[in-house]
């Protein structure tokens, strides 16, 4: 498992070009080789703490890392491009322990340290792996892989799932922003994702990118629920409709007015059903409905007629 780079220099993601250089060099002295003979654990953390710093202190680096986090960094970036324009040399000087990191300029103590890793960087040499196949981070990684995926959330109003909509982001590739129009179809589900290929971040070598996945969240909507492919809502009607039979017009979720019959003799959140009026299905799958739970409005004061009304009623063991 790749480890975090901000933990191992322990700073926050918000600190500072100095703050890093400080940490880092708080921690390079003490876990320094020549500072901690034949201690292989102290040479270990001193290569995690040169590589963490290596990736933070570069901005284009530090930004992937910030984007694909400690795993998917490992996987986009070898050793070779960890260190690649990472100047050790001059890095130990401006710390101020160039003169512990083994003599004029210090080429014995580097290539004893990182090996070939520590060449200029103006070398065209392949570069060996100086920390064996478990690398700093305990995970082996290949020096070019296929650009990876990458997932995002796209929010959409529930009227989208019922009617398809058109839906334009924008991407930040690496190298700019690109705007993009994703066409949202009838009947899509909380949580499905749409493929946007070729649409992900940039590999910052290959130039090369991977897939974009949209991952689709339904808002709640302020008085129809999704129960599966239906649509619920509730309607009030007078205590007197529901005992004698009426009719109440209802609106549509996209604004149509339909009028119903209400039975009479229905009880309190007695159900109707619009057939069709749902969500609409997908690949042959019968679409919802639109279900209207009728509820009992119950006057909050009565006249005097209506007191003696329900008097009268009470009578008659209503």
């Amino acid at each position: 498992m790749a480890e975090d780079y901000y933990r191992i220099l322990g700073v926050s993601k918000k600190a500072s070009k100095e703050e890093l250089k400080k940490a880092f060099r708080k921690l390079a002295m003490k876990y320094h080789p020549d500072k901690n003979k034949d201690d292989k654990a102290a040479e270990e953390q001193f290569k995690k703490i040169n590589e963490a710093y290596a990736v933070l202190s570069n901005d284009k680096k530090k930004k992937q890392y910030d984007m694909f986090g400690a795993e998917g960094f490992s996987r986009r970036y070898s050793q070779e491009d960890i260190f690649k324009e990472f100047d050790f040399k001059n890095i130990f000087r401006e710390s101020g322990f160039g003169d512990i990191s083994g003599g004029s300029g210090g080429d014995s103590f580097i290539h004893r340290i990182f090996g070939n890793m520590g060449r200029s960087r103006s070398s065209s040499s392949g570069f060996d792996n100086p920390f064996g196949n478990g690398g700093f981070s305990g995970g082996s990684r290949q020096s070019r892989q296929t650009p990876q995926s990458t997932e995002t959330e796209l929010h959409i109003s529930l009227l989208d799932t019922v009617q398809g909509a058109k839906k334009r982001i924008s991407l930040d590739t690496g190298s700019g922003i690109e705007t993009v129009d994703i066409a949202i179809p009838k009947g899509i589900e909380d949580g499905q994702k749409l493929r946007l290929k070729g649409k992900g971040p940039g590999d910052p070598f290959s130039g090369q990118r991977g897939d974009l996945f949209c991952k689709i969240i339904i808002d709640p909507h302020p008085l129809f629920k999704k129960k599966g492919k239906d649509l619920l809502v509730e309607k009030e009607v007078k205590l007197t409709e529901l005992v004698l039979g009426g009719k109440v017009r209802i609106s549509t979720i996209d604004n149509q007015e339909i009028e119903l019959r209400i039975p009479a003799n229905s009880k309190n959140n007695a159900m109707l059903r619009i057939k069709g009026r749902g969500i609409p299905g997908t690949k042959g799958s019968p679409g919802g409905n639109l279900l209207i739970r009728l509820q009992a409005k119950l006057p909050d004061s009565l006249d005097e007629v209506q007191q003696k009304l329900f008097e009268e009623l009470a009578k008659t063991g209503v």
